[in-house]
């Protein structure tokens, strides 16, 4: 026969779809019977006895609150004449929630659904469609509210997220980025969004702090040119977008050392780069229309990376990313065949077959295990082809 523990767990597992019938305004939800047991063990009578004793003293009879069971007398050769449980129920949302120890969850949540639905309407559906993030956020609603007023009396407000007057703490709305984002799409005329923008400053219209480029001129001619003081500067990404450089070349590097030590070369530039990071620079235009190497670690996320890279500039090329290389420098480690399943769309054949070796067989090659001179050779005979290009 079933027991006060495991009505408990059935109750608990209740919850959500309780909780979705009380969104979509279900009245019908109470009472709600418990599929159970209620089967007597005809074979010890003192155990069943107690069975039913535990049962009754869980109840809403003898506690006042909880479960509620329907007891029928029937006369049994084993039990003679006694009340046996025929049926399990939650008659009331109270006796419910007070036995799962849920009423001031549920209190705090039917609060914030109220205050939402009252502020926004239009919200309502969102409210039902996306429950298990808005209960985890219930209890920051008030200050979810005061956001989404502010950007609506001030959209695009051009200012630090630590700036606006609204009495948040200052990592608030980084925070709940996730359901602003939702609340603000919904809610937003369409001209304070950039659209197509994942990054929310940018989607919204706030300051942020920008990732900075380390920036090396190869060429000193281009430090004339760019108006530079120096020939090795660190800029944000907006003021690397603003600059104008037209017919050269650019090394997009991710090791810092390895960018450093890139030799001179003729109207060419390197950029450092920073992991996926380095798709941020899809906002500088000029890049579009000059000569990309793309240097990177040959193992799984390397590749990924220059895949996705070309999804930008298509131009790209790379630099000891292939099989080639990973063969002469590489080192093995554990192998990931599970990657596999997913070959990166915009790779050569030969980082293709990188791909694979680094996905199969574990191997991985770093950016600076390679030599200095095999590197000064490769850069060589690069800048040759493009002045055979160029003469062309």
């Amino acid at each position: 026969m079933i027991q006060p523990e495991e009505i408990h767990e059935k109750a608990e597992r209740l919850y959500p779809s309780f909780l979705k019938a009380w969104l979509e305004g279900d009245a019908a939800f109470f009472p709600h019977a418990i599929p159970s047991n209620k089967q007597l063990n005809n074979g010890r009578l003192v155990q069943s006895a107690q069975d039913v004793q535990r049962l009754r003293e869980g109840s809403r009879e003898v506690l006042g609150y909880g479960y509620a069971v329907q007891w029928q007398e029937r006369r049994s050769r084993d039990f003679g004449a006694n009340h046996f449980p025929v049926r399990i129920t939650f008659e009331t949302q109270d006796d419910f929630l007070r036995f799962i120890n849920k009423q001031s969850e549920f209190r705090l949540l039917q609060n914030a659904v109220d205050h939402v639905r009252a502020e926004f309407p239009s919200l309502a559906d969102w409210v039902r469609s996306n429950r298990r993030l808005f209960i985890e956020r219930a209890a920051e609603v008030e200050g979810l509210l005061q956001v989404i007023h502010y950007f609506l009396a001030n959209p695009r407000p051009n200012r630090f997220a630590r700036e606006l007057p609204i009495p948040v703490d200052t990592k608030f709305i980084e925070r709940h980025e996730r359901i602003l984002r939702q609340w603000l799409d919904i809610l937003l005329p369409p001209d304070a969004i950039l659209a197509g923008e994942n990054h929310f400053g940018r989607r919204y219209g706030l300051q942020f702090t920008e990732p900075h480029w380390l920036v090396r001129l190869l060429d000193p001619g281009l430090r004339t040119e760019s108006g530079f003081p120096c020939c090795e500067f660190s800029i944000p990404l907006s003021t690397l977008a603003n600059l104008r450089f037209k017919g050269v070349n650019v090394f997009i590097v991710e090791n810092k050392v390895n960018l450093l030590t890139l030799p001179p070369m003729r109207h060419t530039l390197a950029l450092g780069g920073v992991g996926r990071a380095a798709t941020e620079l899809r906002q500088v235009e000029w890049l579009r229309n000059v000569s990309i190497t793309y240097w990177g670690d040959v193992d799984v996320e390397g590749l990924k990376i220059l895949s996705a890279w070309r999804v930008i500039f298509p131009q790209t090329q790379s630099l000891f990313m292939d099989e080639v290389s990973l063969e002469r420098f590489g080192a093995s480690r554990h192998p990931c065949p599970e990657a596999a399943a997913g070959i990166p769309p915009h790779l050569t054949d030969a980082e293709r077959d990188a791909f694979l070796r680094c996905c199969n067989q574990g191997r991985w090659l770093e950016q600076e295990r390679i030599p200095q001179c095999e590197v000064l050779a490769a850069i060589s005979v690069n800048r040759g082809n493009d002045s055979e290009n160029n003469a062309n």
